[in-house]
């Protein structure tokens, strides 16, 4: 399997859209500047079968994945051209796994500088991100949680801290 870095984006807390970067510069508390930034987090409606909201537990979603393969999918369930990188708050945006989101939880994914993310498993898909498609495509907000089932990418914290660069190669790491 032949995987590269397509593109990256860092979302600050003080902006409406992730911006583009060349390179992010991974930390244990994840990507620095990133409103997902931060050894913990507190839960929210994903955890609450196990906690009440706003506990705080391990953050598991440092970092926000996606493949062009299945942005293209997405955007074609949402009857648009095309989903840009970063239109859905990814920080990742890989080519060449285009099954993404059905990789299995724990694979690790690691970069040329030694940096590693272990996966957490599939990004279910909200009418957060369906706000931000329809700020730049006009869609309505709704409809992008069911044209995103099983493509929405995944998340993952930093396992090794180290640079990502655009162009960088994938080495994808299944546990099986």
């Amino acid at each position: 399997m032949s995987a590269r870095v397509s593109s990256l984006h860092v979302w600050s807390p003080d902006l409406d859209s992730p911006t583009p970067v060349n390179s992010i510069h991974l930390e244990f508390a994840g990507v620095p500047g990133d409103r997902h930034y931060g050894k913990t987090m507190a839960t929210g409606a994903r955890e609450k079968h196990a906690f009440d909201r706003g506990t705080e537990i391990s953050n598991y979603r440092q970092i926000s994945i996606v493949d062009l393969h299945e942005l293209a999918r997405i955007a074609a369930n949402l009857g648009i051209t095309d989903l840009a990188p970063g239109t859905i708050a990814d920080n990742i945006c890989t080519e060449g796994l285009p099954d993404l989101t059905a990789l299995p939880l724990m694979t690790r994914l690691m970069f040329p500088s030694g940096a590693s993310i272990m996966t957490g498993g599939a990004n279910a898909p909200c009418t957060i991100a369906g706000a931000m498609v329809e700020s730049v495509y006009g869609t309505k907000p709704h409809s992008f949680p069911k044209a995103a089932m099983h493509l929405r990418g995944i998340t993952g914290w930093v396992e090794k801290p180290g640079v990502i660069n655009a162009g960088d190669e994938i080495t994808v790491v299944t546990l099986n």
